[in-house]
């Protein structure tokens, strides 16, 4: 299960704005628009099985990737790389446009192709981590340390959309693998006995359920949220962690088939155990 949280991209930026900026760049910071020479050693082999535009993209790629090209700079033109490489036009074409496909240069109409900068594309957390160790189930064990029936109050009749004074199940938990605490679970159901979710809210498959995405009888669908904490003294025990570590608190809210929020609650989980992952650049992912 992977999560997508989107950053900011600027592969969507038009033509016209990159140009522009290239052209700033030129004008102001001096900027050559003229390109880097050749190396004169390269040459394509017309004996490899490899197609000859491919292989001209590959030495331009090498090129982009030790820095001989750098982010911003303008590619020689097609006709400089047939030239070149002693290829067609159409090959030259070719093998500019393969980089393009692969997000490594822009086409600017009327200014060239332009090495693209690296730029934070995405950014999610994800799960992978956690999961693998809750398909352990072997070395798997969960303590349950409270079960008790509370007042709603103002925060969990906001959250679960019921009045004040209604009742609520408070569940709290502890995940271990191989007798190391990885998990602390807060949950809060309605205490209603003739849902059906209530029983699964104390049925332990329902934390490892939602992770594995497997069906959980009851319910509808599941948000995640994920938020920066620190643990008190008591969490901070169940955790064997210090007091005032910095964790992850993924927060979820269960919807049954009406779309009306079911339980609420969180995971409290130490960073390693679920890592945040940030790309940039070109994946083919």
């Amino acid at each position: 299960m992977c999560c997508d949280i989107v950053l900011y991209s600027y592969t969507g930026l038009s033509s016209a704005f990159f140009r522009d900026s290239l052209i700033l760049q030129h004008c102001f910071l001096g900027t050559s628009m003229s390109m880097l020479e050749f190396i004169e050693t390269e040459t394509v082999d017309k004996k490899s099985h490899l197609p000859a535009y491919a292989q001209v993209a590959g030495i331009l790629k090498q090129h982009i990737s030790d820095g001989t090209f750098q982010p911003g700079a303008r590619l020689p033109s097609e006709a400089a790389i047939a030239k070149r490489y002693k290829i067609s036009a159409m090959t030259a074409r070719k093998a500019v446009g393969l980089l393009a496909e692969e997000g490594l240069v822009s086409r600017v109409q009327g200014l060239g192709t332009f090495v693209r900068r690296l730029k934070f594309t995405h950014s999610h957390f994800q799960l992978d981590e956690l999961r693998k160790i809750l398909k352990d189930r072997e070395k798997l064990e969960v303590r349950v340390v409270k079960a008790k029936v509370l007042e709603a109050g103002d925060e969990l009749s906001k959250r679960l959309h019921m009045k004040k004074e209604g009742s609520v199940i408070l569940v709290e938990r502890i995940i271990l693998h191989q007798k190391d605490p990885v998990v602390f679970h807060s949950g809060f159901a309605r205490a209603d006995p003739e849902s059906p979710f209530l029983e699964t809210m104390l049925d332990t498959d329902v934390l490892t359920g939602l992770f594995l995405e497997e069906s959980i009888p009851g319910f509808k669908k599941a948000e995640l949220r994920l938020l920066p904490t620190c643990l008190d003294k008591r969490e901070a025990g169940f955790l064997q962690l210090g007091e005032g570590q910095s964790v992850f608190k993924l927060e979820h809210v269960y919807y049954d088939f009406t779309d009306l929020p079911l339980a609420f609650g969180w995971f409290l989980i130490a960073p390693e155990k679920m890592p945040l992952v940030c790309k940039m650049g070109v994946w083919d992912d």
